[in-house]
């Protein structure tokens, strides 16, 4: 009639033919099985009844609860849609599906969820949802996030685990399963690139001539005693002495300000930006067109190969342009930083907070601005734009 489990942080069970499943919680339990005990020893169909009814709210967790614990800058409204609030003001534009569910399983997990938060700020302060209409800032926000949520395994390493640890398959895969892309603390996103490395310049000669040589000085050494010659690797330095193009156009397309200089280069610890939106297609729906291209795991193994080279590269929320493929491809930015290369090692170290330099302070402001841009949302008023936003949905 009732049937309860203690499994793992979790309650699990049936009554009366119905599933449920709710964190661990050591005072439900033992109410619950009180209640388990009362329903064994019912004598009539009227007293199990209503054993049922007071063990059913059991089964339920106040998640909105959990949600003002955990996530203070979170408003959920009547209807379970989720908005930014700041100091009890309250943004009318409802964060997407993917966004929440991403809040709620943080939450269960006791993961911070400031990350989050700070990433959607950052998201809403983006022109094509400042500018666009309802409809497009419904698509876009969950392009975005479904994107942000995507997951890649390494199933070379899942193998590995089967082989050297004896573990399962399934636990295997789980181990060595990641997001594609990380949301950094600050809010920023956490993608890759891959470039070619350039390995000539070009040099006026002796004669006042331009001459390409090697863009790094080879090492050598001599026998003293035999007198061999004796080659070494290139002396490339610091990541940042080391100067990069795109994997795909190399010196062509658009030009792009690495720095403040204006070229096809890239290179470690560098803003790259495009001069202005006019050189981003922001259309969902087209592919391999103008704007800067960066992307999660899937995308970069397309592209790695003999002589490319791969990179760590932070982007804001508000800089993305597209999202062309929400699946697996890239998605198109108007400026990225780069952290490092992956074969190299830096001269200096490149926190994400570098370069979102922000403050507390700031994402207050930040919040107030982005609420005051897309109005604010009365409670009273929740339900209709409840019903809005599923009339979009339908679409």
């Amino acid at each position: 009639m009732i049937n309860i489990n203690k499994i793992g942080d979790y309650i699990t069970g049936s009554y009366n033919n119905k599933q449920f499943g709710i964190k661990f919680n050591a005072t439900t339990y033992k109410t619950m099985l009180a209640l388990q005990d009362k329903a064994n020893n019912a004598t009539s169909v009227s007293d199990l009844d209503k054993i049922y009814e007071e063990f059913e709210p059991l089964t339920k967790e106040d998640f909105n609860a959990k949600i003002q614990a955990f996530a203070p800058n979170i408003f959920v409204d009547s209807s379970n849609r989720y908005y930014l609030q700041s100091n009890k003001v309250v943004s009318s534009v409802a964060m997407p599906e993917a966004l929440v569910q991403r809040i709620k399983d943080s939450i269960d997990k006791g993961i911070d969820t400031t990350p989050l938060i700070k990433f959607w700020t950052r998201f809403l302060r983006n022109p094509k949802l400042r500018k666009g209409s309802v409809e497009l800032r419904h698509e876009f926000s969950n392009k975005v996030f479904n994107y942000v949520n995507l997951k890649y395994t390494n199933h070379e390493l899942a193998n590995e685990l089967v082989e050297k640890q004896g573990v399962t398959q399934e636990v295997a895969n789980e181990l060595a399963t990641t997001y594609q892309v990380k949301i950094t603390q600050e809010g920023l996103l956490a993608t890759f690139k891959v470039s070619n490395e350039i390995t000539k310049k070009w040099i006026l000669n002796d004669k006042d001539e331009k001459e390409q040589v090697d863009m790094y000085p080879v090492t050598k050494t001599i026998d003293p005693i035999s007198g061999l010659i004796t080659y070494g690797d290139p002396d490339k330095g610091n990541n940042e002495n080391r100067v990069f193009e795109p994997a795909v156009q190399h010196q062509g397309g658009d030009e792009f300000y690495c720095g403040d200089k204006l070229g096809h280069v890239i290179r470690v610890g560098q803003v790259h930006r495009l001069p202005d939106w006019s050189f981003v297609n922001t259309n969902d729906n087209q592919s391999c067109v103008k704007g800067l291209h960066i992307g999660g795991l899937d995308y970069i193994r397309g592209y790695q190969g003999s002589g490319t080279e791969t990179h760590n590269v932070f982007v804001d929320p508000a800089h993305i342009g597209a999202v062309p493929d929400d699946h697996t491809g890239a998605i198109r930015v108007i400026q990225y930083f780069v952290k490092d290369a992956f074969s190299g090692v830096n001269g200096s170290i490149y926190h994400s907070s570098t370069y979102a330099s922000q403050t507390d302070k700031q994402w207050s402001d930040y919040r107030a601005e982005i609420i005051k841009a897309f109005g604010t949302l009365q409670e009273s008023t929740a339900k209709q734009v409840a019903n809005e936003t599923a009339e979009i949905d339908a679409i």
